[in-house]
């Protein structure tokens, strides 16, 4: 699973104990699981076939990065030309209007799917409370479009957090919620990271999230960190289905700094960005937790 399985929303109260939160995550799962499979009833979805939601997923996706080569065309004949005449101003209003609703059903397939996966292996996962200590936790996470998270506007958020020039250790209150309508100007909404949303549930076999940030950290040793740049580049032009450009909704790619911008610091080194025509989206790999999740995303296995 690529992005955060489920949040425990604004009006549920911080949870203490981790036997009663995961309890309260299998109750959470098992209210969507019987919410999507009533939904199904009501569009004659078959839902004896969980691949059914997968296969939907991807196909929707494909649709949306078909709907962003058009608009490439377009875009790119206007960069050549300096304008657009009426027929193509149009045309490239409907293909935003066909992303947006493309994105709409991207959204309610993937939510399916994670339901599917969580109903199907509820002990694979489990629920951590979040620390100055483990703020990785939430690094691992970062880029990714939260389903569960709303903006006022309806729309799903993603976790981003201020900028650390300095190298300082990333607390807690450096992370904030922004809606996806942000980057498209349509709703500049964001959210402080509060105090309800410590209760995360994740999958439980991910190494990375069993240590503390300081055992994280002091783990990644000279020779592992060579053997991660080398697995990192082996990748390099691929997409991550699970990183989204929020403006374009297409896949970002996987892409190394030029050499001599980098010097060879591995969290310096990578970024994703959006394939679409000028666009500038990228989302920087900026901690080993965003490695870990990327090479798990294409391996099945971490940093280690």
């Amino acid at each position: 699973m690529g992005f955060i399985e489920a949040i425990f929303g604004a009006g549920s109260t911080v949870m203490r104990v981790i036997n009663t939160a995961h309890q309260l995550a299998r109750n959470y799962i098992a209210r969507l699981v019987d919410e999507a499979l009533r939904e199904r009833v009501v569009d004659n979805q078959p839902s004896s076939n969980p691949t059914s939601v997968t296969v939907n997923v991807y196909n929707v996706q494909n649709e949306i990065k078909n709907i962003d080569l058009e608009q490439t065309e377009i875009e790119k004949k206007r960069a050549r030309d300096g304008s657009l005449n009426l027929s193509d101003i149009e045309k490239l209003e409907e293909l935003q209007k066909q992303r947006e609703d493309k994105f709409e059903q991207w959204q309610k397939a993937k939510t399916q799917e994670v339901i599917t996966e969580q109903a199907k292996n509820p002990d694979a996962y489990e629920t951590s409370f979040l620390n100055n200590d483990n703020v990785h936790i939430l690094q691992f996470q970062m880029g990714q479009v939260v389903l569960e998270k709303r903006c006022v506007c309806g729309r799903p958020m993603m976790l981003q957090h201020r900028d650390r020039r300095d190298g300082s250790i990333f607390l807690l209150n450096d992370f904030f919620w922004s809606c996806v309508g942000y980057y498209s100007s349509q709703c500049r909404s964001t959210q402080k990271f509060q105090t309800q949303d410590i209760g995360l549930l994740h999958k439980a076999n991910i190494l990375e999230l069993q240590l503390s940030n300081t055992e994280l950290g002091q783990s990644f040793t000279r020779p592992l960190i060579q053997k991660t740049v080398v697995r990192l580049r082996q990748h390099l032009g691929e997409e991550d289905r699970d990183i989204l450009c929020p403006t374009h909704h297409v896949p970002m790619i996987l892409r190394e700094k030029d050499k001599s911008n980098h010097s060879n610091v591995v969290l310096d080194m990578f970024h994703l960005r959006c394939p679409h025509f000028q666009c500038q989206q990228t989302v920087k790999l900026k901690s080993l937790a965003q490695i870990a999740a990327f090479l798990h995303r294409k391996e099945e296995r971490g940093i280690f």
